[in-house]
């Protein structure tokens, strides 16, 4: 189910800065570092992300047309700070939900 842009908006504004200050190791959450695909402006977003055996899985809560998702996909590579450490990934990709799935708790 994709959220409506409206709640996007509020979140990005009010939600994401009270739930940054919750202690990252007891939630899924991460930040996510990505570049503006067409300004180069530096950005950090909250997302949920779950670990794989050959990574993670990001999802795209609002859909796979929000800002960090397309700026992610165009860069070929981004960073993430997951429970105190970062890590650098690369061929980020969009999946089908039911091979995200198994991933999810």
């Amino acid at each position: 189910m994709v959220l409506p842009r409206w709640l996007a908006r509020f979140n990005r504004s009010v939600t994401n800065r009270i739930l940054g200050l919750i202690p990252r190791r007891w939630s899924p959450f991460v930040i996510v570092y990505h570049r503006g695909s067409k300004s180069g402006r530096r950005y950090a977003t909250l997302a949920a992300a779950f670990g794989t055996p050959g990574g993670f899985v990001l999802t795209p809560t609002y859909g796979p047309e929000c800002d960090w998702v397309r700026n992610v996909l165009s860069a070929g590579s981004f960073a993430i700070d997951r429970r105190g450490t970062t890590h650098t990934l690369a061929n980020a990709r969009l999946v089908p939900r039911e091979e995200a799935w198994p991933h999810l708790p």
